[in-house]
């Protein structure tokens, strides 16, 4: 009869909803380190708590989620009663996680990504002491000038201890430029809906918006959340959500902030699909 649908229509309409409601959506959270030796390291102060409860909504949202989360050890795990929505890998330096985004990327294609994870500007590249630096120095080429002594400062004598002594007086850690991991997404997940993350310190909101618009232009993102480090450890963590036209909306405190990320990315993912 015309306008009713059979058992088996009923099934393969519900079996299409289901697919576009599926959303696979991949979050980083908490904040990189980089080690000096195997008790001792450098790192970002990113807890991972509002990168948490972004998962925890996502999960919990009507729209039926995959969710990839890219944590750091010591980072704060989502509240979710069914741990099978989400897939948990760990990366604790910046090239780990670089090696697991590719991965994760190359495996699944992403409606959403969500870049939450302090991620550590600069690697260790050597560690010396003042001792073997200034006799590397001295036994440099004269005749190599300036570029051969920054060559000298750059690759030194290493330690090779396991653990570095703490009787010396003194250490020299060089430091070398890590991979940008957010100038990799768009590349990665061509389609996704991607965030990311501005961390300024007690600046205007005019230059939040400013610096934020900049990141978001550069690497091709569709929102940036930038927010200010004199409110982020505050129960009044505030934070502005920049879209692409340059609009944005403000969110006060992590829940609020959580609430508004997963709402636009979203319902701006499920445009696209439609």
């Amino acid at each position: 009869m015309k306008g009713v649908r059979t058992d088996r229509q009923r099934v393969v309409l519900s079996v299409r909803i289901t697919f576009m409601r599926e959303l696979a959506v991949l979050i980083t959270a908490g904040g990189t380190s980089e080690n000096i030796d195997d008790v001792r390291r450098i790192t970002n102060s990113g807890t991972g708590r509002l990168g948490a409860l972004i998962a925890t909504r996502f999960a919990a949202g009507e729209a039926g989620c995959h969710i990839t989360y890219l944590r750091s050890e010591a980072a704060v795990r989502p509240n979710v009663r069914d741990e099978s929505k989400i897939e948990t890998h760990i990366c604790d330096s910046v090239l780990s996680l670089k090696e697991a985004v590719e991965r994760v990327c190359s495996a699944r294609r992403f409606d959403i990504v969500v870049h939450s994870m302090a991620v550590g500007d600069y690697m260790v590249r050597a560690v010396t002491d003042a001792e073997r630096l200034a006799g590397a120095l001295a036994g440099a080429d004269p005749d190599a000038g300036e570029a051969g002594l920054a060559q000298v400062v750059l690759n030194p004598p290493g330690i090779r201890e396991a653990k570095i002594s703490s009787d010396k007086d003194n250490l020299v850690v060089v430091l070398e430029k890590a991979p940008k991991i957010i100038s990799l997404l768009r590349g990665l997940a061509p389609g996704a809906v991607i965030t990311g993350f501005k961390l300024l310190s007690n600046v205007s909101e005019e230059e939040l918006v400013r610096v934020g618009l900049g990141l978001l232009t550069k690497n091709r993102c569709d929102f940036v959340l930038a927010n200010d480090m004199r409110t982020v450890r505050s129960d009044r963590h505030e934070g502005l959500l920049i879209a692409a036209d340059g609009s944005y909306e403000h969110a006060f405190g992590k829940q609020d902030i959580a609430s508004l990320i997963v709402r636009r990315t979203t319902a701006l993912a499920e445009a696209r699909r439609a």
